[in-house]
C-alpha cells in the first residue's frame, strides 16, 4: 500500500457477532457472544493529482478486488500511548487462543497504556489487537479482540506501527477525477480472520 498522502478521514472500528434473545413475556434476555471480532475501516485520501493517484490505482489493481490482502493499521494509532514507553516488547509467557490477557516483557517502570495497539506475528500472519487495560504496568495487559492464534515466547510483537491483514470489502474498486484532474479515492476494507 502506498504510504502517502496520509488519509484525511478514517472510519475505524471493530465488528462483533452477538446474539440477544428477549422473552416477550418476562423481558428476561439471553446473550451469546460468538468469536467473530473483525477490524473494519473506511479510508479517504485527500484530493491528489494523477502522479500520486496512479500509485493508489496500481495498489487497487494489485489487490485484484477481494482476492489479495495487505497490511493496515489504524492511521491514528501509530504510536504507543505511554508516559514511559518501553524500548522493546516481547511475549513473556504462552497465551492460548481465546485469551484476553497477555504477559509481556516491557522493562521495569515501563507500561503500555490503554488504547495502544499491538501487532503479534509479522507479514501475512500479522494480527492486530488493542490494549484495553494495562493492569497497573506489571507487564500483564488485557487485549481485545481475544487471541485468534496462540502466542509463544518467540512470537514477534510490534507496537510502533501495529498492523493486521486486511482485504477490500468489494471487488469494485473505483476512483473519481474532476475537470482539473484531481482524484478522489475512498475505500473500505476488513480484517482477514
Amino acid at each position: 500500500m502506498p504510504t502517502s498522502p496520509a488519509f484525511i478521514n478514517s472510519d475505524w472500528g471493530i465488528s462483533r457477532t452477538v446474539a440477544v434473545s428477549e422473552s416477550p413475556f418476562t423481558g428476561a434476555s439471553q446473550v451469546h457472544s460468538y468469536p467473530k471480532a473483525q477490524w473494519q475501516a473506511t479510508l479517504t485520501l485527500p484530493p491528489m493529482k494523477r502522479s500520486q493517484a496512479s500509485q493508489w490505482q496500481a495498489f487497487f489493481m494489485q489487490c485484484e478486488g477481494r482476492a489479495n490482502t495487505f497490511l493496515l493499521g489504524d492511521p491514528d494509532g501509530k504510536e504507543i500511548i505511554s508516559d514511559a514507553a518501553p524500548a522493546s516488547i516481547a511475549v513473556a509467557s504462552n497465551a492460548a487462543i481465546g485469551a484476553t490477557t497477555v504477559n509481556l516483557t516491557i522493562g521495569a517502570g515501563r507500561q503500555i497504556n490503554t488504547g495502544s495497539y499491538l501487532q503479534f506475528f509479522t507479514g501475512a500472519n500479522s494480527v492486530l489487537h488493542m490494549v484495553v487495560d494495562n493492569n497497573s504496568g506489571d507487564g500483564s495487559v488485557t487485549i481485545q479482540p481475544p487471541l485468534k492464534v496462540a502466542l509463544t515466547t518467540s512470537t514477534p510483537v510490534d507496537f510502533t506501527e501495529a498492523q493486521g491483514v486486511f482485504r477490500m470489502d468489494s471487488n469494485d474498486l473505483r476512483w473519481s477525477a474532476d475537470q482539473v484532474s484531481r482524484y478522489g479515492i475512498t475505500f473500505s476494507c476488513s480484517e482477514v480472520i
